[in-house]
């Protein structure tokens, strides 16, 4: 008999109700046990759609509860600290969402404490356990590209209406905008294809001053160890539904990947197309099922992941995405924001981390785009 972990949802707010759901209800090596957030409706609601036995409002409760052996933290990142610190405390694993944190002081806080208790920790880059990224990944690790010198990002969302007082993103107090959180995946995906990072240069901006307080634009120019060159071009406000889309530029072929929308949101696989000397296309898309389960259960990312992370505590094993992974892109993302504050390029590792509020404040007031009417893109 397969044994299950038992998980503790700490946040139960958009993430564990809908990216998460087919993995919650299909997990064949965890269970969920337990639901905390500091919303008592959003924790009941929770455990009640999912069956989950018991919720909790306060984090001290989920983490003495002796069925929960392992976390998994859907907080906004401003608010990861903390329950990847007393959970580490309280031997508890934990599988923590992207952006692992706002900045590295925080992120070596957490890789500490999880190591100092000597618990598993996994940050949620789910790309990695996607078969249309691993494909790519597969590719370019045997060589079918010949030498990668360049990678080429879009990330483009139409997301462009007023936040709420209730939601984090673009707001001054989460520390960091929309590179921060939908950046640090094509950020992962460019370090995971190429290698580390050695140097930064970025420009940022804030196209809808009058709804966000910190970036929604930007464009980053990575420099890895290898020589190659990557560039993130994204932004928010977009009048089209959306585009994610990846050029690998080798010396032996260009390979070309991209979503009919948008890998987080879609079990379907990407457009792939390898092409050679200008002439020969090869498209190397990759099937799908006709049955929307099978296509879960057989290939739903954050299904997958969650399964890898039971899996390395079952076994004793080290994840694939570690507390280290959720490090280097943060920083990248930290460096990327002094590099526009500074005007300059950033070289890695960082010697500090400042806080960036004056940063994004400077960045509002002196923004010279107006979105104005009643424009509100679809996402």
């Amino acid at each position: 008999m397969t044994r299950r972990i038992g998980l503790g949802v700490v946040g139960c707010g958009g993430a564990a109700r809908t990216l998460y759901e087919p993995a919650f209800r299909l997990l064949g090596n965890g269970r969920i046990v337990a639901a905390m957030d500091v919303d008592e409706s959003r924790a009941r609601g929770f455990s009640e759609t999912y069956g989950v036995p018991k919720h909790y409002t306060r984090l001290e409760d989920i983490l003495r509860d002796e069925e929960v052996e392992a976390v998994v933290v859907l907080t906004p990142p401003h608010h990861h600290v903390e329950p990847v610190i007393k959970a580490a405390e309280h031997g508890k694993h934990v599988y923590c969402e992207k952006p692992f944190a706002p900045t590295i002081r925080e992120a070596d806080e957490m890789i500490e404490a999880c190591r100092r208790s000597s618990v598993k920790l996994m940050v949620g880059f789910m790309k990695r356990f996607n078969r249309s990224f691993r494909l790519v990944k597969k590719l370019i690790d045997g060589g079918e590209l010949g030498q990668v010198f360049e990678l080429r990002e879009r990330w483009d969302n139409a997301r462009i209406w007023k936040m709420g007082e209730d939601q984090y993103r673009l707001k001054l107090y989460s520390g960091g905008g929309f590179l921060q959180e939908d950046g640090s995946h094509p950020l992962d995906v460019a370090r995971w294809w190429l290698g580390e990072v050695k140097e930064v240069n970025a420009y940022v901006d804030i196209v809808a001053p009058d709804r966000h307080e910190t970036e929604d634009t930007a464009c980053v120019t990575l420099k890895h160890g290898s020589g190659a060159l990557s560039t993130l071009h994204i932004t928010m406000a977009a009048h089209t539904v959306g585009d994610e889309s990846y050029e690998v530029f080798g010396t032996r072929g260009t390979l070309v990947m991209r979503w009919l929308y948008h890998s987080s949101r879609s079990p379907e696989p990407a457009l792939i197309h390898l092409h050679r000397g200008s002439r020969e296309t090869v498209d190397l898309t990759l099937g799908c099922s006709w049955s929307p389960l099978a296509e879960l259960r057989e290939n739903w990312q954050y299904l997958k992941e969650l399964e890898h992370f039971c899996d390395c505590i079952i076994k004793d094993e080290e994840p694939a995405c570690k507390g280290e992974d959720g490090r280097a892109v943060v920083e990248i993302v930290n460096a990327a924001y002094l590099s526009a504050w500074r005007r300059e390029r950033v070289r890695l590792p960082l010697r500090e981390t400042p806080s960036f509020k004056e940063f994004f404040t400077r960045l509002r007031s002196e923004s010279r785009w107006e979105i104005g009417g009643d424009w509100v893109s679809w996402y």
